[in-house]
């Protein structure tokens, strides 16, 4: 869902910068690290954490493209690259293609970097799930106020817009006007009085907020903050956790164990001791949140704790 909902889980309960640091940390490995073992080492805790957060079932309805972009992707690498060596199949001749070539490593390559790609979605998930805009909105705004009410002004616009969007829909629908059927053409046609409505409404609405921000005497003096954030012993938990995690991940791209070759053979998949000890410390790192967070649906004693 586009719409933040406050409920009772442990990412809420914890200071912005906690949290941001730790979906910062799984970002940033994911985007630098393309070995296959440290992607996996990644995701796995930050999807154990979504579950924890109960985002389960939007994931699944959501990742459907993720799914859909993977499969893209393994196609495109069939039909254009032929750096891999280890055949699996030959396809018919193509005009301006050639022969297609089916190779282990264009599949691998193609799967790695679609579950990349999940691995990022997935902590945008537990980000729109977990991190009260407002809240982290108002924690940047002590250092970036003018950007930090820009910000605040889009993200909020966004759903907006959809709600009235759907409203109008909704009510036009109900005069008799039909969306649904006929050609492209006609529907785009019965679909532009609602894009009047929405530029209509959006002009109003923009009056309202300009005169509620003055009403408000915004920019007028010093800056106050009307939520307070706590640092407690869970945040400094994660904190650390990220970053040690954080550590691991500079580390493995400075001593080259997070890179992978995929071309023209698949590399060993382990290729030194120390990368065997590296990728279990980055995974239990990652997962301290995770289990945190199912521990605090599961104890009140941990609640208190932390």
């Amino acid at each position: 869902m586009l719409i933040f909902q406050e409920k009772d889980l442990f990412f809420q309960a914890l200071h912005p910068a906690a949290t941001l640091a730790y979906l910062a940390v799984i970002v940033a490995g994911a985007v630098t690290l393309c070995h296959p073992l440290f992607l996996l080492a990644l995701f796995i805790p930050v999807f154990t954490a979504l579950a924890a957060s109960g985002g389960l079932d939007d994931w699944f309805q959501k990742a459907r493209f993720f799914f859909a972009l993977i499969a893209m992707l393994a196609l495109i690498n069939i039909l254009i690259n032929r750096l891999g060596g280890t055949v699996l199949l030959y396809g018919p001749v193509l005009p301006g293609l050639g022969r297609i070539t089916v190779t282990l490593e264009t599949l691998v390559f193609a799967l790695v970097m679609g579950f990349r790609l999940l691995t990022v979605f997935t902590a945008f998930m537990l980000y729109n799930r977990t991190v009260n805009p407002d809240r982290a909105l108002s924690m940047f705004a002590k250092l970036f106020p003018r950007s930090a009410l820009l910000v605040a002004l889009a993200t909020k616009t966004i759903p907006y817009l959809l709600r009235k969007l759907q409203s109008a829909g909704e009510i036009a629908q109900c005069r008799g006007a039909n969306f649904h059927t006929g050609s492209l053409f006609t529907r785009i046609k019965n679909r532009l009085p609602l894009i009047r409505v929405l530029l209509i409404s959006s002009l109003e609405d923009s009056f309202n907020i300009g005169e509620s921000i003055q009403a408000r005497a915004y920019g007028s003096g010093s800056r106050t903050s009307y939520f307070r954030h706590r640092w407690r012993f869970g945040d400094t938990l994660i904190f650390i956790a990220s970053f040690f995690a954080l550590s691991i991940i500079i580390l493995s791209l400075g001593r080259g164990w997070g890179g992978y070759s995929f071309y023209p053979y698949l590399e060993k998949i382990i290729i030194s001791p120390h990368q065997a000890a590296v990728l279990p410390a980055l995974f239990v790192m990652l997962m301290i949140p995770a289990l945190l967070a199912w521990g605090w649906n599961k104890w009140n004693f941990l609640r208190w704790k932390i």
